[in-house]
């Protein structure tokens, strides 16, 4: 539409084949000649662009306005939210030494920047270890507000904008209409489709601001249940959204590798309970359990076996310690049948010398002269 040609092209083009009948017209301004004689052209370009666009439009406004919907029902109705927030708001009353009843949202987003004094921690991670431990059966807050990431990811202002850009084509599809239905017959089928399709759009448009109303509505609640006030500070679905988003993304981080710390001091806890055992007892116990003995009592014996083992094993060291010599007599037989059982002992390795142990330095012979004693030992003299 905006590429349509002027009324000034529209004349020159008709001004020069009036002047020259005999040469033959270009293809762009043969094109603008074509388009010229249709009346009403701009009119119903944007009708049909109109119509073209809007399905694009209204889905695009549709599934934002659920999203936001279905945001705010979860947002009040997650639990593992819930008691993320009660824990930061009693850590921060103890730390304080005050009552306080809440705090504010953007709170969340400097969670994981507020770090303990002694081992570093931050503060998400302390939150993220007391609900493993005291409520593991919670699920994953990061998959429970799958909604509440999508609001985050769009700008309010720009669905707001959408829907007044519908609002306006449409009321301007309709004077375009008006103005195309005083050169064409209401008989046209092009006109009765064109006429039926802009009822539909603008029964559709009332039914999406009607829902947009209810659902800002909702979102006002939503503030409120927050603790925000929405007409003294009004925060928009994205930035509200955007700030839950990404603290769910930290604790979700956070959360696994507190589950990965735990399983690993679990395992090491399991292996210590078989230190010091043989790797045949340790056989032998499984080996027992597979067999599926009957247990003689109402302990379970797979749990203790590693103890008792343990037990037997320190039973025997005392048991040899216990049969030492303690008298003088016995201490000096025991020694003297310890080095007979040892046998002669191997001659200690003697050091070789170098070949060249009696080299003279060359640079200190130059230096000081060859003695006598020297010529001799070279059997010079």
């Amino acid at each position: 539409v905006k590429l349509i040609h002027s009324d000034e092209e529209k004349n020159q083009i008709t001004e020069a084949k009036l002047a020259n009948p005999d040469i033959p017209l270009g293809k762009e301004e043969d094109y603008v000649h074509t388009l010229s004689v249709i009346p009403n052209i701009r009119s119903r370009l944007n009708i049909w662009a109109f119509m073209i666009d809007f399905d694009a439009m209204e889905d695009e406004v549709a599934d934002y306005l659920m999203d936001l919907k279905e945001c705010c029902h979860e947002l009040q109705n997650c639990k593992t939210l819930h008691l993320i927030i009660s824990y930061i708001l009693e850590i921060g009353n103890f730390l304080r030494q005050e009552k306080n009843d809440g705090f504010e949202i953007m709170f969340l987003s400097k969670v994981a920047d507020i770090k303990d004094t002694v081992k570093k921690q931050t503060l998400i991670h302390h939150i993220a270890t007391m609900m493993h431990e005291h409520h593991p059966s919670q699920g994953d807050l990061h998959k429970e507000i799958g909604h509440t990431h999508r609001i985050g990811r769009i700008s309010f202002d720009e669905v707001e904008s959408t829907m007044e850009k519908m609002d306006e084509l449409c009321d301007r599809s309709w004077e375009d209409l008006r103005i195309i239905s005083k050169h064409t017959s209401s008989t046209n089928d092009v006109m009765q489709k064109q006429l039926a399709f802009l009822k539909s759009v603008a029964e559709r448009i009332d039914i999406l601001k009607v829902v947009l109303r209810r659902v800002k509505n909702r979102y006002f609640n939503l503030l409120l249940y927050f603790g925000i006030d929405p007409v003294k500070k009004f925060m928009p679905p994205d930035e509200f959204c955007r700030i839950i988003s990404e603290f769910a993304l930290e604790y979700r981080t956070r959360i696994e590798a507190v589950i990965l710390e735990q399983t690993k001091k679990k395992k090491m806890k399991e292996r210590r309970k078989t230190r010091g055992i043989k790797i045949t007892d340790i056989k032998n116990l499984v080996s027992g359990k597979h067999a599926g003995r009957p247990d003689t009592g109402s302990t379970d014996h797979s749990a203790t076996a590693p103890a008792d083992l343990r037990k037997k094993a320190l039973s025997k060291t005392k048991s040899t310690t216990l049969d030492t010599p303690e008298t003088p007599e016995e201490v000096a037989l025991s020694l003297e049948s310890a080095l007979k059982s040892e046998g002669p002992r191997k001659r200690t390795r003697q050091r070789l010398k170098s070949k060249m142990a009696q080299r003279k330095s060359l640079r200190r012979t130059l230096k000081n002269g060859i003695t006598d004693e020297d010529l001799v030992a070279a059997g010079i003299k």
